[in-house]
């Protein structure tokens, strides 16, 4: 498949595990824009040498139920942030895994899927009936370990995370730079248990501001999940 053949192929912006081996080397790195045509993978160890263009490659994605898929290929582009593979002729079983993770994405741009992080059952799902009558696709999550767990599955497609000041395993702010860290897209929000300015708060690595979700009455959920949505449709700042 050419490369103009490859980009008439219906893409979508993804964040799957991908692996490429080729010319003896493997270059691990995230897909980001995947398609029945081929793939493009934003590269995490830019220290591997490029394979030539035209180089025969084996791409790994970490792509449906069964967590990897192997798909057979050729380099069309290579650098030191990211490159391209154009597919060859891609199985039935392959190619619907590849439809099901694009539809996956168009749900999620539809209707963002947002995570709320809360030991309190109650406020917990009380933010989640909140945030499905707003447009969203709410998920719930009682600890930090149930977070991390969701956020990284494959296909999760999270956009979001509101998490409670305080949780049974770390507090809060701790979970927001682990996630801040390790998925840099994801919007993050607190839900404060008191929004009172006796009470400082703790110091943090990153310097861009969180909403904060005030669940105090239905009246401050409301307008302050909405501030919260509205940074979810927001493109984060480009990094330089």
């Amino acid at each position: 498949m050419d490369h103009e053949e490859r980009r008439r192929h219906f893409r979508a912006d993804t964040e799957l595990g991908a692996r490429l081996h080729a010319a003896g080397t493997v270059v691990r790195g995230k897909s980001v824009d995947l398609s029945r045509g081929g793939v493009r993978i934003r590269r995490l160890d830019d220290d591997v040498p490029c394979p030539a263009v035209g180089t025969a490659a084996l791409v790994e994605l970490e792509l449906g139920p069964s967590g990897w898929v192997a798909q057979d290929g050729r380099v069309v582009r290579c650098d030191f942030s990211d490159l391209a593979i154009a597919f060859d002729p891609v199985a039935d079983a392959v190619a619907r895994l590849i439809d099901e993770e694009i539809r996956a994405v168009l749900a999620s741009v539809s209707r963002p899927r947002l995570l709320v992080v809360d030991p309190s059952a109650a406020r917990r799902h009380h933010i989640a009936e909140k945030l499905r009558a707003a447009g969203c696709d709410p998920y719930e999550a009682a600890t930090p370990l149930e977070a991390i767990d969701l956020i990284e599955r494959p296909s999760s497609h999270i956009a979001g995370v509101a998490v409670a000041e305080h949780l049974t395993q770390t507090d809060g702010e701790e979970l927001c730079e682990f996630v801040a860290e390790t998925n840099p897209g994801i919007r993050l929000a607190v839900i404060a248990d008191a929004l009172s300015a006796a009470d400082p708060p703790r110091a943090r690595r990153t310097t861009e501001p969180r909403p904060a979700v005030d669940a105090t009455t239905d009246d401050t959920l409301e307008r302050s999940l909405r501030g919260f949505v509205d940074a979810v449709h927001t493109p984060p700042p480009t990094r330089r």
